[in-house]
């Protein structure tokens, strides 16, 4: 057996690759190394793991973790024992009710079937959490008794439910579930015969929150994932799943859970499936990509209601906005609730689980690994490539595709901005702004009454967003199209006094800082009281390393020769200033020049027609060879 193996969650482990670094993990298990942490607490071994988060290892080998029920989760049942006397929360269905000594009694009225129910949906939510159902129940001279978790009338059959149990004394039944109808939930007892006849019994009720272990947090399921496929390939695997724990007449039941899954078509895809309407209903489908066979890959995800992303480290994030958040009791590392199909036949190096769920900006730098940020204005927006800044003819999304492996180029082009409006959003220059009236509501927007830079605005006109902290303070920061400022908590709080002048710092910049920094940046000048120059080098001291590149200044058709001239000098000073580091895109551009036209703009200190989309920006051919330049001097340098 290989070193650092750990057979007893019987996967292939292997030592793991290093993956994206990022604090705050509440459990971090290792298992290609056998290192283990969990709510602050390092674990010597996996024994120790195992036995802190409540996990089990199933005969087929794979890690289940929970269901938890912590003990001083509130009872949400005042009326689970029948201590008086009261059936009035029950609902009849083809029966009568009586409570006999501290114990509901079912008499069954002799239709199909027969039961009561009694609603919950005021005392649970419908989404994001799980709950647990405990009871005695037991059969007098009826055939058989059920309890589940159900809609109304609508009875069990389509949320979870136990078998058909014979048993004719008190008998302790458990059920999870984690997607409700959110008028009608329900809990019930039934009788699922016809003609249903004779009693049947329930008592001691318990109706309280469930979670895959102590200290989870509800609502979020947030982390990364190291693991390799196997290297036969064969039909795909499950290899990381959340879910409710739910089961049906005795079997697992899969309606509302998180997966992970490499398909047989080899595709890695993040899938989020809820039952709150009493089906299956798909509510994410994130494909990643593919991850051949043998082949070491880490995804990350950030999973919360309307709000799901997942990549593959060093690809491009998927996202969907929408979709309903199931209720999670556990998490399963290389199986889903089957204990037959989908079981993951490759390893599994490290889960990493985070304590909440990330923004758009977090996210993409969190899944980035050793990619690039690229700043700047309407050239690395894209403007003149196909398909515009959403396109793929876009130089961030050309150069990402030239590396081998492949990288993630985060593109932070705004088109019109200044150098001192993308510094500002690097926050490489201060944002300072005054709240109206110098305090932060507790809730709700508040007007900025003065900013010194206007790092949202663009070409588009004022109107935006950008999210990030006010006086430590998370939030956004909008502009309508007049340019007039507010900020709204993320969260709401205490009021707090803000004095004037007080800095708002954008989250991209915040949190793309320690990335490799590609700057493209000037050729719309700079704001009044700062210069190109000193933007640049601030966005450069911003960084705090040395894994940046310069890009010259490309000229406009539009340009007086005064203005040319000004330019070759700022570019002068740049290459000066950078050295190895400053990128002369003019001259990449001007040496793939064809043709007599070509030449004449050459001659006249332009861009050749054939690489531009209209006076100044590029056209896809363009942009390629910006791409490849930025590439080039990248590899240069030994990144």
């Amino acid at each position: 057996m290989a070193p650092n193996m750990m057979p007893a969650i019987g996967l292939s482990l292997s030592p793991g690759a290093t993956a994206v670094d990022a604090d705050g993990a509440w459990l971090d298990a290792d298992f290609a190394r056998g290192r283990y942490r969990f709510a602050g607490r390092v674990l010597a071994n996996d024994s120790q793991f195992r036995q802190a988060v409540g996990a089990s290892v199933p005969a087929s080998g794979q890690l289940v973790i929970g269901p938890y029920v912590a003990e001083s989760a509130p009872e949400l049942l005042t009326d689970g024992t029948f201590a008086a006397g009261s059936t009035s929360d029950w609902n009849i269905v083809g029966s009568t009710l009586a409570v006999v000594s501290g114990a509901m009694r079912v008499t069954a009225g002799g239709g199909n079937g027969s039961g009561a129910y009694r609603t919950i949906a005021g005392l649970i939510q419908s989404t994001g959490r799980a709950y647990r159902l405990t009871g005695e129940v037991w059969r007098e001279t009826a055939t058989n008794v059920t309890l589940g978790f159900g809609a109304g009338g609508g009875g069990t059959a389509n949320y979870a439910q136990t078998a058909n149990l014979t048993n004719t004394s008190p008998a302790q039944a458990v059920l999870y579930c984690g997607g409700f109808n959110a008028s009608t939930a329900s809990i019930a007892v039934r009788n699922l015969t016809n003609p249903s006849t004779g009693t049947y019994w329930v008592d001691t009720l318990s109706l309280r929150e469930a979670m895959p272990c102590a200290g989870y947090p509800v609502g979020v399921l947030c982390g990364l994932i190291e693991a390799t496929t196997p290297a036969s390939g064969g039909a795909g695997g499950v290899v990381f799943q959340a879910d409710d724990a739910a089961d049906f007449n005795g079997n697992w039941f899969e309606r509302n859970f998180i997966r992970l899954i490499w398909d047989a078509s080899q595709h890695l895809r993040f899938v989020v499936s809820s039952g709150v309407t009493g089906a299956q209903v798909e509510q994410v489908n994130l494909d990643l990509g593919v991850v051949a066979a043998g082949t070491r890959f880490a995804v990350g995800f950030s999973a919360r209601e309307g709000d799901y992303r997942a990549a593959l480290v060093g690809q491009p994030v998927q996202q969907a906005l929408s979709g309903t958040f199931p209720g999670l009791a556990a998490l399963r590392v290389g199986r889903s609730r089957s204990s037959v199909s989908g079981l993951w036949t490759g390893s599994v190096e490290r889960l990493r689980l985070f304590s909440t769920s990330m923004g758009e900006e977090q996210f993409a730098a969190f899944v980035a690994g050793t990619g690039i940020a690229a700043w700047g204005d309407s050239l690395t927006a894209g403007a003149g490539a196909t398909g515009g800044s959403t396109g793929n003819a876009t130089y961030p999304a050309v150069a990402q595709g030239l590396f081998s492996p492949r990288r993630v180029v985060v593109r932070q082009g705004v088109g019109g901005q200044t150098s001192t409006q993308i510094a500002a959003r690097m926050n490489a220059v201060p944002i300072l702004v005054t709240v109206s009236g110098g305090l932060l509501p507790a809730s709700g927007a508040v007007a900025i009454s003065d900013k010194s830079v206007n790092a949202i605005a663009g070409s588009g006109g004022y109107a935006g967003s950008l999210r990030g902290w006010l006086a430590g303070v998370e939030g956004t920061m909008s502009s309508d199209a007049s340019g007039n400022w507010s900020f709204v908590r993320k969260t709401a709080g205490a009021a707090l006094s803000v004095p004037a002048n007080a800095r708002f710092v954008p989250a991209w910049g915040k949190y793309l800082r320690g990335h490799t920094a590609w700057l493209w940046m000037g050729r719309n000048g700079a704001q009044a009281g700062y210069s190109v120059l000193a933007d640049i080098a601030s966005a450069v001291a911003s960084l705090g390393h040395t894994r940046y590149l310069v890009g010259a200044i490309l000229p406009s058709t539009a340009d007086s020769g005064a203005s040319m001239t000004q330019l070759g000098v700022l570019n002068g000073q740049l290459e000066t200033a950078y050295g190895g580091r400053f990128v002369n895109l003019m001259a990449v551009l001007r040496s793939a020049a064809s043709g007599a036209d070509d030449a004449s703009d050459v001659a006249a200190g332009f861009v050749p027609r054939s690489l531009r989309s209209d006076h100044l920006h590029l056209n896809d051919a363009g942009y390629a060879l910006v791409a490849q330049a930025f590439h080039g001097a990248h590899l240069a340098m030994g990144w």
